[in-house]
Order: structure tokens, then C-alpha cells, then sequence
């Protein structure tokens, strides 16, 4: 058989690893290790990835995010009218042809794709960009998260079989992030119950996971799909917003924004994006991070406002700091829900690019105490890092063949 990696297929970026004397990361042709979990097509080519996303600043409406939602979706589901109704999805999501109304599709390039018709090209990237740099890739352990029905499991599945992809097993993400924190290496009869706190881009989730005798038993299940690092990146826009309109004595900046021709209102609202959403990366070691946005908004007199912004470390926090607090009102809940007390829990771990910002653990630490809370060097990249130790304890074993 061909190499065996881990892949974690996420609703903002995708990441993949694998494992032989030690577990490591495969960096995607971009030599990035998160692979935008983003597809584009302009001047009929199609892109996958980094160059996909940065379609955004062109042609939003053919640059498909954020298709993990979808996945085993119907047109008629709550969140996919939500989708459906929000601006910042600006892609077409509709009704599949000949299909019924279990069913959904999105608009690319003047053609319908299912949701896993998109996530087998993110994946087939996946697959070839290990190629390059490691040999043949034949099987995968992929990651969903602990919520998924078993049709979003199908869906899933058929991704990888469209990429060509012998899946070894689908991984629930939050024991993925405990085989990754090695919180299952245990004595016989020793048993441990964690907490994951996956603080992801598009997604919060919440686990508690028993672990004993190679077992991972669900205890419970909490979070909100609608909190994340995109509510963190919209508060910042604000903000931005807000800097210039004292800076230039404006009452409301979007007036201007929405003067401007399709294409000038386009790539400003793409760069608006990209550029705070780099700030907040960049805040997460930094005091302070600038977002410059040039030549492209005018006032009324036709003058250039050109935005050049500093936010400071500690105007992040302060945005950061309610979603954090929701973070936690979670936590308790579900502890509530699932008959648990604190002192139940053993260790909590943080998953997730947003649980790099500092404020995160020192606010967990404030509520549960520091020794509980276990942090990665970079806790974006635990759950495909558990995925490639689980592929490779299976092996050239698989669940689903692609024939």
C-alpha cells in the first residue's frame, strides 16, 4: 500500500499528517501547514486552496467556504437557509437538479456540485500536494466532528471516494485531539476523562471524553456552530470601521463602501476580510498589528480615504473577551446537561486556531484552575496530528473501499 495519513478536514482550513518514528505535518504546495478548505474557479480554471481564497477579492460569488456546513445537508435545513440568507456566503446555494428536498447544491463556474463533490477537490489537493512530498498517498483516517448524523458521516465518506481515497476510519475530532495530547496513554485499568475545547474558525465544540482500555466513550456533547474565529474577524472589521470614520470625521464608513462600483465594493470587502483577519494572527504574539487598505474608498468629494489602522493587543482582548465568556457559559452547561462536575474532569484540552490568542487559556485558567488546562504549540494542527497516530496504529485497514 501507498503512505496512510491523517487529514482533518475542516470548515475553514484543512490540515494533514502523518506519522513514522514521529508525527509530522505534511505541508501542502503552498509549503503551508493549513490548507484553505476553499474552491474557486476564474477564467474557467479551477483552484483549490490559497489561490482559491484569494478569489475572494475577484469573484466571491464563484469562491465556494465553508462547504464542511453542507455536508449530508438539505436545502430545506435551518442552517443552510441561514447560509443561504447570510452575506458573507456569496456563492449560490440551491437546490440540487433532479434532486429532492433532502438534497443541496452550490453554483460553480455556471454548474451544481454537491458539498462532497467540493470537499473530494479539497481533498484530491490534499492527497497530491503529499504526494510531492512524501510518495504515494492511498489511505486516510479523516476527521468529523462528534455532532455529525450518519448522513454527514456518508457525505464524508463519499468525499473520499471521490478522491480516490481508501478511508481507514472516520475519526470523531475530539478523539483525535485526546490520541494527539496523548491523553489515552494509560496504564491497564486506568481510566481519565477530558474536556475538549475546540475553538475552531466557523465552529465551537465541546466534548467530554472517557478514556480507559483503548476506549473513548461520548460523555457529552456541547458548543455552538455559530461561534468562532469569523465572529472575531467581523468584530475587528468594526472596529477598523470605526477607527477611520473618527480618523476622516465620517458618520458611517459602509455608506461609502456601498457606493463604490460592484468590482471596487468587491475587492474591498475582500481585503477588509484577509487584512483583520491577519491582524488577529499576528495579535496573538504581538502588541499591536496594522491593517492597510489603500487607493480603493473614496468620500463624497471623491477624495481617498486610504485605511491605515493599528489595533493593539489589548483592543483584541476586549472584543475577545464575551466570546470567551460564552465559551465558558458553554462549558457549564454541558457539564450541567451531562451530570458532570469540574473536579470530573482531569485535564481540558485546547484545539483550535482561536485557542492560540493567550486570553483563552488565562481565562480558562482564571475559571478551572492552570494545571487542568493543556495547551499545544500550535493547537490547529492536534486533530490531524491524532488522526495520522490513529492511521498509523490501523494500518492498511480500511472502511470503505472506493471501487
Amino acid at each position: 500500500m501507498g503512505k496512510a495519513i491523517g487529514i482533518d478536514l475542516g470548515t475553514t482550513n484543512s490540515v494533514m499528517a502523518f506519522k513514522d518514528t514521529a508525527v509530522k505535518i505534511i505541508r501542502n504546495s503552498e509549503n503551508q501547514e493549513q490548507t484553505r478548505s476553499c474552491v474557486s474557479v476564474i477564467n474557467g480554471e479551477e483552484l483549490v486552496g490559497k489561490n482559491a481564497y484569494n478569489t475572494l477579492l475577484k469573484d466571491p460569488v464563484n469562491t465556494i467556504l465553508s462547504v464542511k456546513r453542507l455536508m449530508g445537508g438539505a436545502i430545506k435545513d435551518k442552517m443552510v437557509q441561514e447560509m443561504v440568507n447570510n452575506e458573507y456566503y456569496q456563492y449560490q446555494i440551491v437546490p440540487l437538479e433532479n434532486g429532492t428536498d433532502d438534497s443541496v447544491a452550490v453554483e460553480l463556474g455556471g454548474k451544481q456540485y454537491t458539498p462532497e463533490q467540493i470537499s473530494a477537490k479539497i481533498l484530491s489537493k490534499l492527497k497530491a500536494d503529499a504526494r510531492e512530498k512524501h510518495g504515494e498517498v492511498t489511505h486516510a483516517v479523516i476527521t468529523v466532528p462528534a455532532y455529525f448524523t450518519e448522513k454527514q458521516k456518508n457525505a464524508t465518506i463519499r468525499a473520499a471516494q471521490l478522491a480516490g481515497l481508501k478511508l481507514q476510519q472516520l475519526l470523531p475530532e475530539p478523539t483525535a485531539a485526546a490520541i494527539a495530547y496523548g491523553a489515552d496513554n494509560l496504564k491497564e485499568g486506568e481510566q481519565k476523562t477530558v474536556l475538549i475545547y475546540d475553538f475552531g474558525g466557523g465552529t465551537f465544540d465541546l466534548s467530554i471524553l472517557s478514556i480507559a482500555d483503548g476506549q473513548y466513550i461520548e460523555a457529552g456533547t456541547g458548543g455552538n456552530r455559530w461561534l468562532g474565529g469569523d465572529d472575531i474577524d467581523a468584530e475587528l472589521q468594526k472596529l477598523v470601521k470605526e477607527k477611520v470614520c473618527e480618523d476622516y470625521d465620517i458618520s458611517d464608513l459602509d455608506v461609502l463602501v456601498n457606493n463604490l462600483t460592484k468590482k471596487q465594493k468587491i475587492s474591498f470587502t475582500g481585503q477588509m476580510k484577509m487584512k483583520t483577519e491577519e491582524a488577529k494572527i499576528e495579535l496573538s504574539s504581538a502588541k499591536f498589528a496594522d491593517v492597510d487598505i489603500d487607493n480603493l474608498l473614496k468620500d463624497e468629494n471623491e477624495e481617498v480615504i486610504d485605511i491605515n489602522v493599528t489595533i493593539t493587543k489589548d483592543e483584541l482582548e476586549l472584543i475577545v473577551k464575551p466570546l470567551i465568556t460564552r465559551s465558558i457559559d458553554l462549558i457549564e452547561i454541558l457539564l450541567k446537561e451531562s451530570n458532570y462536575d469540574m473536579t470530573m474532569i482531569d485535564n481540558i484540552l485546547l484545539v483550535g486556531g482561536t485557542s492560540c490568542i493567550p486570553l483563552v487559556k488565562q481565562m480558562l485558567s482564571e475559571k478551572y484552575g492552570a494545571d487542568k488546562i493543556m495547551l499545544s504549540e500550535k493547537p490547529m494542527l492536534a486533530i490531524a496530528e491524532g488522526a495520522a497516530i490513529m492511521s498509523h496504529r490501523l494500518g492498511d485497514t480500511f472502511e470503505a473501499d472506493t471501487d
